[in-house]
């Protein structure tokens, strides 16, 4: 007997030769940072460069109207996107950590440069299909690069919020006292002895909180800004505040448990447009967003009082998250609740509760050098960063101003666009070993492989048959959340050209152990198969000849089978 396998969400019946674009294909600098409108240009440039492989679509608008902007990549000569394992890769939902949307850019430019002149990238492509949201706050990000931000802001949405609970909505932000288009710190120099901080000793430029024992001539007084509502705070009520990963559609929590938080969940269209669309999109079986910083590979849970992973899914993503830190030298692969901090309402338990899909978030390398080697950085090791590699560019000296509530004070320190996000000349080796975790899950999305299958004769017209199916790689084919709370469909395994009087799954072939399907036995409902193992199932048939078995699934498209039987 001989079976002839076909997988169809794999087969590549043709050489495959390098992308030939059909207009002239963008060709990015990855050592710069590109504002929301050269962004939108990329994307643009991309599809119409390579239209049968890149598509861009808007998934809707945001709170400040701009759109949601999506890039599908993958070949349509090996199938249609809906039969192929879906990789969903997303950036910058905290727009102030920029460097995910150059990343994100990274990973799409290097898939398509490299298709047909590196293995993994071809092998990838021609059995997966990759969804990019380079930008998922793209008013913030715009905001970032053409007005006056900090390092930490905006990493809000665009949306007015009474903080402060004074019945006023963002009325008092940020401000730029000294009108150089940056906001830092404020400082002011005040008797000795009446100050928390005084001068560093070897680099004024640096503030040190004084010792017990010692005395201060300097109060630190936080970023720029004014008392704008005579409140007697200081920006204490700027745009916002939404933390878009904070709204995710599981284990969310409302802001007096979860700062950031919204009314409900995905109340902003941000996080609601991309929410939306994956559901309509099933065959997504992972997804990696990346934020900044601090060079961490994390997965959920976002808190300890969520259920524990189920093993076969918790050994997926420790297979991976422990290659990742091998890729990716000095990152930490960890879940995000005891690794960093509590987050309700995030992509990565989004992704896994919602989607059943695999959910890492990469927290991006900031780009302070660490002299020592210690593993901590120090004031001074930040400020020999600035004036040795950057020639200065990163701090800003201090220069004196008036302010009204103040007096005579000073603002300096250090830029928007440092300690958070590399140099320019940092970023592009921190995109390609991001891009190369991306290949390695990439490379174990599920993989289905229908083994022989074994015929047995048996009395009268019946046979008996047995038919393995192996994935090949690291990911289920359906994570074992979503058989624990019905996420989605299970795997099928059909057969047909004779009639099944019985279907189960062989629990062990030697002992002729078999869980039974009560019903409709040529429709084989399988739990689904984890990664590097086979599920082996069991097929009584009435008749001969040929018989068509296909093995369907959500998530890791189809396998199939032709047995002639004797």
């Amino acid at each position: 007997m001989r079976a002839l396998i076909l997988l169809t969400a794999a087969a590549t019946l043709f050489a495959a030769e390098p992308l030939k674009p059909v207009k002239a294909a963008p060709e990015p600098a990855f050592n710069r940072y590109y504002n929301y409108d050269e962004v939108v240009a990329l994307m643009r440039a991309y599809a119409a460069a390579y239209p049968e492989w890149v598509k861009l679509q808007s998934l809707g608008k945001t709170l400040g109207g701009r759109d949601t902007w999506l890039l599908t990549l993958h070949n349509p000569k090996t199938g249609p996107e809906a039969g192929k394992p879906g990789f969903l890769i997303d950036a910058a939902i905290h727009a102030n950590e920029i460097q995910a949307t150059e990343t994100a850019l990274y990973v799409l430019n290097f898939l398509i440069k490299n298709y047909g002149r590196l293995g993994r990238v071809t092998e990838a492509l021609d059995r997966a299909v990759f969804y990019f949201v380079p930008m998922v706050s793209p008013d913030s990000r715009d905001y970032f690069f053409t007005k006056p931000s900090t390092p930490n802001f905006p990493r809000t949405v665009a949306i007015r919020i009474d903080d402060d609970r004074d019945g006023k909505v963002d009325e008092d932000g940020y401000d730029d006292l000294d009108d150089d288009g940056i906001i830092t710190q404020m400082r002011k120099k005040v008797p000795l002895g009446q100050g928390t901080h005084i001068q560093h000793p070897k680099d004024p430029r640096i503030m040190v909180p004084v010792e017990p024992g010692e005395k201060g001539d300097y109060i630190v007084l936080g970023i720029e800004g004014l008392d704008n509502d005579g409140d007697g705070q200081v920006n204490e009520d700027p745009i916002g505040y939404v933390d878009p990963n904070r709204t995710g559609g599981y284990q969310w929590q409302p802001r007096y448990v979860q700062n950031g938080s919204t009314d409900y969940p995905l109340q902003i269209p941000e996080t609601r447009n991309i929410a939306e669309w994956a559901l309509a999109h099933p065959n997504i079986i992972a997804n990696l967003s990346y934020h900044n910083t601090g060079r961490y590979i994390l997965r959920g849970p976002g808190s300890k009082a969520e259920p524990r992973y189920s093993p076969s899914d918790l050994r997926a993503f420790d297979f991976l998250g422990k290659e990742g830190e091998k890729l990716l030298p000095g990152y930490r692969y960890g879940a995000s609740g005891e690794l960093l901090y509590t987050v309700y309402g995030g992509t990565t338990d989004h992704y896994y509760g919602v989607m059943g899909a695999m959910g890492f978030v990469n927290e991006l390398f900031g780009g302070v050098a660490d002299f020592n080697k210690d593993g901590r950085i120090t004031e001074e090791e930040r400020m020999k960063f600035n004036d040795d590699l950057t020639a200065g560019r990163q701090f800003k000296s201090w220069k004196e101003v008036d302010h009204p509530q103040y007096g005579k004070i000073e603002v300096g320190g250090y830029r928007h666009d440092t300690g958070r996000i590399p140099e320019g000349w940092q970023l592009e080796g921190e995109c390609h070993r991001n891009a190369a975790f991306v290949l390695l899950i990439a490379h174990h999305l599920p993989k289905l492989k229908v083994h022989e299958p074994v015929v047995e004769k048996l009395e009268g017209n019946l046979r008996k048959v047995l038919i393995t199916v192996e994935n090949e790689r690291a990911i289920p084919s359906r994570m074992a959340v979503a058989e624990r709370f019905k996420l989605h469909r299970p795997d099928i395994a059909t057969l047909s050209g004779a009639k099944v009087l019985a279907a189960g799954l062989v629990q062990n072939q030697y002992l002729n152990r078999i869980e039974l399907q009560k019903k409709r036995p040529e429709r084989l409902l399988v739990p689904g198969i984890p990664g590097f193992s086979a599920q082996t199932l069991y097929f009584l048939v009435e008749g001969g000849g040929e018989l068509n078995f296909t093995y369907d699934s959500l998530k890791a498209g189809q396998a199939k089978a032709t047995v002639r039987l004797p």
